[in-house]
Formats: C-alpha cells, sequence, structure tokens
C-alpha cells in the first residue's frame, strides 16, 4: 500500500488555491472535470483524493465556505462524499443547474467567478447554463491559476511519486527477464502489467516500439523499446521507457546517445527557479547540431517538456512548434517529464532514436531525476 493522502493534504491543497484565488481577486471558482486521464481527471482528484473512471462533473469552490460538488453520478458523487475532502455533493446529468442554484443561494450570483478547464474540459452546453444562469457575475478563464497552484507538488506528493517510480522500475526489469523467444507482444507484457496490478496500479498504456501490444511475435533482432505510462493508487503518472538492443548500436547512434546523456545533464543544472523552458529545448538542439547531426527545418509537434502529476499530460508544455510553452518560467516543487524527440535529419547510421524518458523535480539547485539511478541507456541484449 502507498502513502495515502490526508485531510491535512487537502487543508494544504485548498488554502494553497484559495490565496491564489484572493491574489486573483475572485470570489468563487468553478473547477471542471471529466473522468479520462488526458486532461481533466486531474483536477478532481486533486480537490477530492477520488479517482474518476467516467463521469463530467464541476466544484463549486468558494473563497470562503464549503466546497459543493456537481456530479452525473449519485453513486461516485456519495463515495466522494465519503472519502471526505467534498462532503457536500449532488448528482445531475445537467451538472451546472445545481451549482448555478447554490451560487444564487450564497449570493454569489454578481461576484468575479473563474472557470478552471475552461479550455479544454468544460463542455460547451455546461458553460452556456453558468453564463446564462449568471448573468450579473464576471466570468473569467481560470485555467492557468489552478494549473500553477497544482504545479507547486507538495512533500507528500513528492513522496507518491517515490512510491510510483520504485513500483515502475520494478515493472520494467520483470518485463525483462519474462520476456522470451516466440513470446506475442500481449504475453510479454503480461508480467509487468500483473505487477503494477498487484500494488495499485489504477490505469496505464503500453506501447511496444510506438504501437500498442498485439497478437504479433515479439521481434528479438534489432532493437526493441519497451515503454509504459503508469498511474499508481496515489493518481500520479509517470513513463519509463526500457530499450533492449539486440544488435550493437551503430557510431552514430552512440554518438546520439551520448550526445542526448550529456545534455541532459547540463540541462538539469540550468533548470533552476526561473529559467525558461524554451531555453532549456534550445540546450538540447544546439547539443546536437555541435555532435554534427542537422535539425528538420519543419518542427514536429511533440511536447519535449510536460508537466505529469495527475493528469497524463499537465501544464506546462512546450513542443517546439506551440509559442505558448517556450517562456514559460519553471519554479521550485514542479515536476516534469523529460523526453526530447531528437528531430534531426535521417542519416544511414541512425536507424533508432534513444528513447529517452525521465521525471525531473525542479530544485534551488537545479532538477533531481525522480527516477533515482534507472539507466536510460539500451541494454546490449
Amino acid at each position: 500500500m502507498g502513502t495515502k493522502a490526508t485531510i491535512a493534504e487537502r487543508d494544504l491543497r485548498f488554502r494553497r488555491l484559495r490565496e491564489a484565488m484572493e491574489q486573483a481577486g475572485l470570489d468563487v471558482l468553478l473547477i471542471a472535470g471529466k473522468g479520462h486521464g488526458w486532461t481533466g481527471r486531474g483536477y478532481f482528484r486533486w480537490m477530492t483524493d477520488f479517482h474518476l473512471w467516467g463521469h463530467d462533473g464541476m466544484i463549486l469552490f468558494p473563497l470562503e465556505g464549503d466546497p459543493m460538488l456537481s456530479l452525473t453520478s449519485s453513486g461516485v458523487g456519495n463515495r466522494i462524499a465519503d472519502r471526505g475532502w467534498i462532503t457536500d455533493t449532488v448528482a445531475d446529468w445537467y451538472i451546472t443547474p445545481k451549482i448555478v442554484d447554490e451560487i444564487k443561494r450564497r449570493g454569489l450570483d454578481k461576484s468575479r467567478i473563474g472557470i478552471a478547464g475552461h479550455e479544454f474540459i468544460i463542455g460547451a452546453g455546461a458553460f452556456k447554463r453558468v453564463e446564462e444562469g449568471l448573468p450579473e457575475a464576471e466570468i473569467i478563464e481560470a485555467d492557468h491559476l489552478m494549473n500553477r497552484v497544482r504545479a507547486i507538488r507538495s512533500p507528500l506528493e513528492l513522496k507518491q511519486y517515490q512510491e510510483l517510480w520504485a513500483m515502475s522500475k520494478a515493472a520494467m526489469e520483470r518485463f525483462v527477464t519474462h520476456l522470451e523467444p516466440g513470446m506475442t507482444e500481449k504475453e510479454a507484457s503480461m508480467e509487468s502489467v500483473r505487477y503494477i496490478h498487484k500494488h495499485g496500479a489504477r490505469d496505464y498504456l503500453i506501447f511496444f516500439n510506438g504501437n500498442i501490444p498485439t497478437d504479433r511475435v515479439v521481434e528479438l533482432e534489432d532493437v526493441l523499446a519497451y515503454h509504459m505510462e503508469i498511474c499508481n493508487e496515489s493518481g500520479h503518472y509517470n513513463e519509463l521507457t526500457v530499450t533492449l538492443a539486440y544488435r550493437d548500436p551503430t557510431p552514430d547512434e552512440l554518438r546520439l546517445m551520448e550526445t542526448e546523456l550529456a545534455v541532459y545533464e547540463d540541462i538539469r543544472k540550468t533548470a533552476t527557479p526561473g529559467a525558461k523552458l524554451g531555453d532549456l529545448f534550445a540546450m538540447f538542439e544546439d547539443a546536437l547540431v555541435d555532435a554534427g547531426f542537422e535539425i528538420n527545418e519543419e518542427p514536429k509537434h511533440h511536447f519535449e517538456f510536460h508537466g505529469q502529476g495527475m493528469d497524463w499530460i499537465e501544464w506546462p508544455t512546450m513542443a517546439p512548434n506551440d509559442p505558448v510553452g517556450h517562456d514559460v518560467e519553471i519554479e521550485e516543487g514542479m515536476v516534469l517529464n523529460y523526453h526530447p524527440a531528437a528531430n534531426i535529419k535521417p542519416t544511414a547510421d541512425v536507424r533508432r532514436k534513444t528513447g529517452i524518458n525521465d521525471h525531473i523535480l525542479i530544485t534551488k539547485d537545479g532538477a533531481v531525476r525522480l527516477s533515482g539511478d534507472w539507466d536510460m541507456r539500451w541494454r546490449l541484449a
């Protein structure tokens, strides 16, 4: 069993969120949630310590007073209430009418109301009902407020991350020792999946060389990258890859790998509070150029850095062709997923990229690897 979140942890999160609301002049925060792992589940998990498998919902979180939660399932709402983080829960197929009525009952219908989840989570119909139901309120997009608060991880969350990484590394080692010639991809992944379920995994993704497991027999003749993205019982996600080489790497592949590992060391030293994500990625590409590789003129849409906590992908995100994340200044306490794609022009000698995945914690002295001593080099099999 992993470390469980406590009511004291809830109080810490609620206090930090209210401090941010007060600074922004908000009287109410409406937090939208959806039961899927890409975006939306994390808001609800962070606020309730309950893992949504489905359903749409909204949390009414006032600057003063108790929060209220509306969800499309009374059964799930009751379970959230039993957990004790938000005890006032209601069920409604249309999630906003009871929220709007409660705002009016509390006399907050002319206040400044922030919407967290405005960009990707709340449905257009639900947002319209909020606007039409509260015509005298000032409605403000508050995604950034919510994202910045939860991007700073608490000491308890960092302990939960450590437990997640211990489980993930052990699962990957079981994949390596379980793999035998003649296995299908599904059979080969069985032992690692069994292990994470035994130790409380809530969700996972698996890829063999970028593809989901099938009934194909695993080819043990070139380079095999086995990738897992795991959500543990605390609701946190991580990504980890083990790469097995059934041939010697080519000289260019070795040069690329050593270049990436060396610049990763430099990036972690530079990743102190105030550093910009775009500048850190520029260090990566500059190192590739200095090593003799040529960068493709057309960038790929790939998150070189992204937050990772109770959603697979969280703010902040940085992709080369997306200007939004380049100027984000990292802060102490952030946890980022580091997996830059070497977008280099093909060479005859690079048949497989390195595929580095890692988690870093931003500290005042630089970034610390949450994966500890995990070796990101290919394993010669």
